[in-house]
């Protein structure tokens, strides 16, 4: 016999969950809120991490780019020492040698014989002197004070170099030879400065001479030092102005070049300053 049933058809969307199916749901439910839970906690962790990496990239970078800075600063100093200590240091050298000869060594009194001899004596005098001023002139100009890595030593060239200044400047010596002043002694330096793609120098011997033939103005200049050294090699006995400058450009030498890589001790010699 057929069996007839009666009401709703019976199909798979409105039967009757099964026992226990309501824990699986929210155990399903409860492992779904503890993996989003963890993944929470997983990107904080990460944020933190990646803030932390990143501020510890950040200082790395800072770090290095002031050891770069300073490498490069380090390097720019070398490269000022190179350019300008170095012909200051053999302007230097150049000028005391021949105060050394004058006042030691009877050079002016030997070279006065003959006409020829006079005027080399002379301009070459002239030219190392000027030469001197000019380097100082261009340090003064280009680096102000010549940056040898620490305020110390920048204070003791300065101190040098104006010790320096201040004997050709004095006019408490009893003759009047070599004395120039201040302003003079920054005219001269200008008067034989020579600007190149290179960097600025100081003119050459040859230079020099030709104009001092060939420039009035610019041998105007020279006119009383030119008179000193004539009187200088008339003069007999001791030179207390020239002492004193060998003494102290020989100290210069001595700071600029401690090591004697440039000018060995043989080289090194130092008027009696009595």
């Amino acid at each position: 016999m057929d069996v007839v049933l009666v009401g709703r058809d019976l199909d798979a969307e409105n039967l009757p969950d099964p026992p226990g199916s309501d824990l699986v749901r929210r155990g399903a439910m409860n492992t779904e809120l503890i993996v989003a839970s963890l993944s929470g906690v997983v990107a904080l962790v990460s944020v933190a991490y990646s803030s932390r990496a990143n501020r510890k990239n950040a200082l790395l970078e800072d770090a290095l780019e002031r050891q770069t800075v300073e490498r490069h600063r380090v390097l720019e100093r070398q490269d000022v020492m190179s350019r300008y200590r170095d012909p200051l240091l053999w302007a230097a050298f150049d000028f005391q040698s021949r105060l050394y000869a004058i006042a030691g060594q009877g050079f002016l009194r030997v070279h006065f014989v003959h006409q020829r001899d006079q005027l080399y004596a002379t301009r070459s005098t002239l030219h190392v002197l000027s030469e001197y001023l000019g380097w100082v002139e261009i340090l003064r100009r280009r680096v102000y004070f010549l940056d040898l890595g620490n305020r110390d030593a920048n204070r003791r060239i300065v101190t040098l170099l104006a010790r320096i200044g201040s004997i050709l400047n004095d006019d408490a010596y009893e003759d009047q030879h070599f004395q120039l002043f201040r302003s003079d002694q920054r005219a001269i330096g200008e008067l034989v400065i020579k600007e190149g793609e290179d960097g600025d120098g100081c003119i050459g011997y040859a230079e020099f001479c030709a104009r001092l033939e060939s420039d009035p103005g610019f041998a105007a200049w020279f006119t009383r030092l030119s008179d000193s050294v004539s009187g200088l090699a008339a003069q007999e006995g001791r030179h207390p102005r020239l002492v004193k400058l060998q003494v102290a450009l020989m100290d210069l030498i001595d700071f600029l070049d401690p090591d004697q890589e440039r000018f060995p001790q043989k080289r090194r010699f130092r008027l009696k300053d009595s």
